[in-house]
């Protein structure tokens, strides 16, 4: 089967923890996209919340469910996210990328007032004030373009 590209976001707190234990996490909403879609040798970006790709991973075995506390936290509330995957960090970032907005509306018309690395991915096609919108998830499926485009990003930071 064909390898899939994914982004993973958490917060920085929670991928130090993704990190030690080499554990992904979900909860109860992902369950249909790791029953059917998610796999081994697939391989994922991470974004960590405040704009920022700071690794690259690959997905190894299958999903399973295990409800023991280790640590994550859902905004300020401990949270299990039981349903989990194993991975090896494939690269990780010395000097992340970083993203933010690049697009404001004046008088009704783009303006393109920030140029940055959001400008080069096609999955967030928002480049205005919302652009997190597309991050607020725990997973998203990207394109291998978009994958690469990240990934040589990660490479050189």
């Amino acid at each position: 089967m064909k390898r899939r590209y994914w982004c993973i976001s958490t917060s920085p707190r929670n991928w130090e923890i993704c990190k030690r234990n080499c554990i992904w996490g979900m909860d109860a909403r992902y369950f249909v996209t790791l029953e059917k879609f998610l796999r081994a040798g697939d391989q994922a970006v991470v974004y960590t919340h405040g704009g920022k790709f700071v690794a690259v991973v690959e997905f190894m075995g299958k999903w399973f469910y295990e409800n023991k506390d280790i640590g994550w936290t859902k905004g300020k509330t401990r949270s299990l996210f039981p349903y989990r995957i194993k991975f090896k960090i494939l690269h990780e970032a010395k000097n992340p990328p970083r993203i933010s907005y690049s697009t404001i509306e004046e008088n009704g018309e783009a303006k393109w007032i920030n140029p940055n690395f959001i400008d080069n991915i096609s999955f967030i096609a928002d480049k205005g004030k919302t652009w997190n919108s597309y991050l607020q998830v725990s997973i998203v499926r990207l394109t291998e373009e978009d994958f690469n485009t990240i990934l040589e990003a990660i490479k050189r930071g």
